[in-house]
């Protein structure tokens, strides 16, 4: 007797290239807009991590962010395909988050 077996096939998320030397991002300039338009409906102060103007950062690192590793800080897997807050995520602005994180996840 013969028997089937029925298999559901994960494609992965190909991984963000690594950014080049020269990326400049910023914290303020691109990061807390992204918070701003995206987030703070609901992490605007009842909802932790906290992500209003002058309160995010703290929030976030290092509780939700390791620097120089985006594959492992909290921030980049819920917004990444899969995460919790992916539908509310672009993948440029998923990008951007990778970018920062990669890049040191500065607060500047």
């Amino acid at each position: 007797m013969l028997t089937a077996c029925e298999y559901d096939f994960i494609v992965p998320t190909p991984p963000i290239p690594a950014p080049p030397a020269d990326d400049t991002i910023s914290y303020s300039q691109d990061i807390q807009p992204f918070f701003n338009n995206k987030c703070v409906a609901c992490h605007g102060g009842s909802t932790a991590p906290v992500l209003l103007t002058g309160q995010s950062f703290s929030a976030l690192v290092p509780a939700y962010v390791i620097a120089k590793s985006p594959e492992t800080s909290d921030l980049y897997i819920v917004c990444k395909p899969g995460g919790s807050m992916a539908a509310h995520t672009s993948a440029a602005e998923l990008a951007l988050i990778y970018r920062w994180i990669y890049k040191g996840a500065k607060n500047d």
